[in-house]
C-alpha cells in the first residue's frame, strides 16, 4: 500500500491551511502524517507538494516527499487528472490511499484499510468514506426530501440517510489511481462514525482548532 497526502502550500481561502499551527503545536499536516506513519510501512507515506520545504516535514515523521508540478497545484487544473498524475509517481503497483488532511478528525483510516484487504477483488475496485447524515433537506427549489411540511410532517428518526462525500480518504487499485480518479467504477463505501469538520474556511479552520484543543480529537 501507498498512502498519499495531498499537501500543496497554497490554498486561496485559508492561507497555508496544510502548514500552519492548527492545534496543541500541530499543523493540519503534522496530525495526519503522524496518524499514517504509524499504519504504514517505512517511506509508505508520501507527501505530495510544490513547495520544497514540505520535504522537512516529511522527514521528521520518516515520510517521503513527492515533488509536484507547478500547474497541478492551480484551482483550474481537473481534480480527477491531479490525482492521476500525482499518483502514476509512485513506485511500483500497489494500491493507494488517498488522504486530505482538512478533517483532523477522521482517525478510521485503520478500519479502512481493513474492509479493503477483507473486500472481493473482483467486486470492487475502490473504497470511499462517507458520512451518514439525516437531517431536514431542501433541494434545489425548496422541496423537502424525504418528508413533508405539516401534516407530512416525519420525525427525524424517520427520515432517510443521506451521505456526504468529502473525500476524507479514499482507497483505489492502482488502475484507478492513475485512471479514473478517486471513486473506481466499482466503489465501496465506507461510513465513518466520527464529527466531520472538512476545513474549507477560516470560521471552519478556527472552530475545528477550538474542538480539537478542548480534546475532542483523535489521540
Amino acid at each position: 500500500m501507498k498512502y498519499v497526502i495531498p499537501a500543496k502550500r497554497s490554498s486561496s481561502r485559508v492561507p497555508d491551511k496544510n502548514y500552519r499551527h492548527f492545534a496543541q503545536g500541530k499543523s493540519l499536516l503534522d496530525i495526519l502524517v503522524a496518524k499514517l506513519s504509524r499504519l504504514a510501512e517505512p517511506g509508505e507515506v508520501y507527501l505530495s507538494s510544490e513547495d520544497e520545504s514540505a520535504r522537512q516535514l516529511a522527514d521528521k515523521y520518516g515520510a517521503t516527499f513527492l515533488p509536484r508540478a507547478k500547474h497541478l497545484t492551480e484551482n483550474s487544473y481537473p481534480f480527477q487528472s491531479v490525482v492521476n498524475e500525482v499518483c502514476k509517481q509512485l513506485p511500483d503497483d500497489d494500491d493507494v490511499m488517498w488522504c486530505h488532511a482538512t478533517d483532523p478528525f477522521f482517525d478510521e483510516h485503520e478500519a479502512v484499510l481493513t474492509a479493503w484487504q477483507d473486500r472481493d477483488p473482483a467486486a470492487s475496485d475502490s473504497i470511499v468514506v462517507v458520512y451518514p447524515m439525516r437531517d431536514y433537506l431542501l433541494d434545489g427549489n425548496f422541496n423537502p426530501m424525504g418528508f413533508g411540511f405539516g401534516s407530512w410532517h416525519r420525525p427525524s428518526q424517520e427520515l432517510p440517510t443521506f451521505y456526504q462525500l468529502g473525500f476524507t480518504c479514499s482507497i483505489m487499485t492502482r488502475h484507478v489511481a492513475t485512471h479514473l480518479g478517486l471513486v473506481g467504477a466499482q466503489p465501496m463505501w465506507y461510513q465513518a462514525t466520527n464529527l466531520t469538520i472538512d476545513i474549507d474556511t477560516q470560521a471552519q479552520f478556527d472552530f475545528a482548532a477550538r474542538l480539537y484543543e478542548l480534546g475532542d480529537a483523535p489521540s
